[in-house]
């Protein structure tokens, strides 16, 4: 279906660059992340959130998926049959399914899905491949729960990259019909060069793979294309939707797992967008542009999957 590039061009987008320049507050994902006390930081960022916009008529509960812990959101009528996992982002090290609940009750009063935040081990504490593990409990059990439904896997950034992770594990099961990432991460190993365009990106800094490397990676295989996924076989590969900030710095991972689908012979649909920031599409109804894109996301889903 192309790549489509569009532009940024709404007072609510420019607010919204300035509130997550404050909240990040120099502290980006970078080569100092390694030295970070991330159980500290999620205490903190974990409060803050609590205060994020939710969409209302939305219903939330906690459930376990086998023994994965995960937040269920329920739209007033659930008018689709189908279920949406979402994967939350946070770089491997941060995140929540509860500081997720804003974007969740999008998904989910815009699709009228029930929409699954899966609550993943982090590292450093659980490296790789405990949270990948935590994902496919997750969507095995879900499935168990909803035999009859389709699932769509979501996520942004680390999300993204264990979104791609999970559909290549469950590749041939038929448990995944959609994918739909928001600036995934598809290479740990170094080999993909990101250095080949113009990179403006206060959140995610080209230093922090190194990094990455030792707390997620550890001792395993950099190209185990369920840790680096531009290294995966996408041969029957579901339907994929990407999007990406167009200076960010992991934009070139999204272009090449677009290539990736094109030479598989997926249908694949990309979006770029200029004059947001990494992850910018967990926005949601927050700004003209991300509300499009979340309807651009929910309508290529519920095409593919009839």
């Amino acid at each position: 279906m192309g790549i489509e590039v569009r532009e940024a061009t709404s007072k609510e987008m420019q607010k919204n660059i300035r509130i997550v320049k404050r909240m990040t507050n120099g502290m980006s994902f970078d080569e100092n992340m390694g030295k970070v006390n991330w159980a500290s930081v999620r205490r903190i960022s974990g409060f803050g959130y609590k205060f994020m916009p939710k969409e209302k008529g939305v219903r939330f509960s906690k459930v376990m998926l086998g023994e994965t812990r995960a937040l269920l959101s329920e739209p007033k009528e659930i008018t689709n049959p189908n279920i949406i996992l979402y994967i939350h982002g946070g770089g491997f090290v941060s995140g929540s399914a509860a500081s997720s609940k804003g974007y969740s009750s999008m998904l989910a009063k815009y699709s009228g899905c029930r929409v699954y935040a899966v609550d993943y081990s982090l590292s450093p504490e659980n490296a790789f491949p405990a949270a990948l593990n935590d994902c496919y409990e997750a969507l095995i059990n879900i499935k168990k729960m909803h035999p009859d439904s389709k699932i769509t896997v979501t996520g942004e950034s680390a999300g993204a990259n264990l979104c791609l992770s999970l559909a290549l594990k469950a590749k041939g099961t038929g448990m995944i019909s959609c994918v739909i990432v928001h600036s995934p991460i598809i290479d740990f190993s170094g080999t993909l060069d990101r250095t080949q365009r113009e990179i403006d990106d206060f959140t995610v800094k080209i230093g922090c793979l190194k990094p990455l490397n030792v707390i997620y990676v550890g001792e395993h295989d950099a190209k185990d294309p369920l840790i680096s996924p531009m290294y995966g076989d996408y041969s029957g590969f579901p339907p994929t939707f990407i999007t990406c900030d167009f200076k960010e710095t992991l934009a070139s991972d999204s272009e090449c797992l677009y290539g990736k689908l094109q030479q598989a012979g997926i249908e694949a649909q990309m979006v770029v967008m200029k004059n947001t920031f990494h992850a910018f599409a967990t926005i949601g109804t927050g700004t003209p542009e991300t509300k499009q894109l979340l309807e651009d996301n929910i309508r290529f889903m519920n095409r593919v999957m009839g």
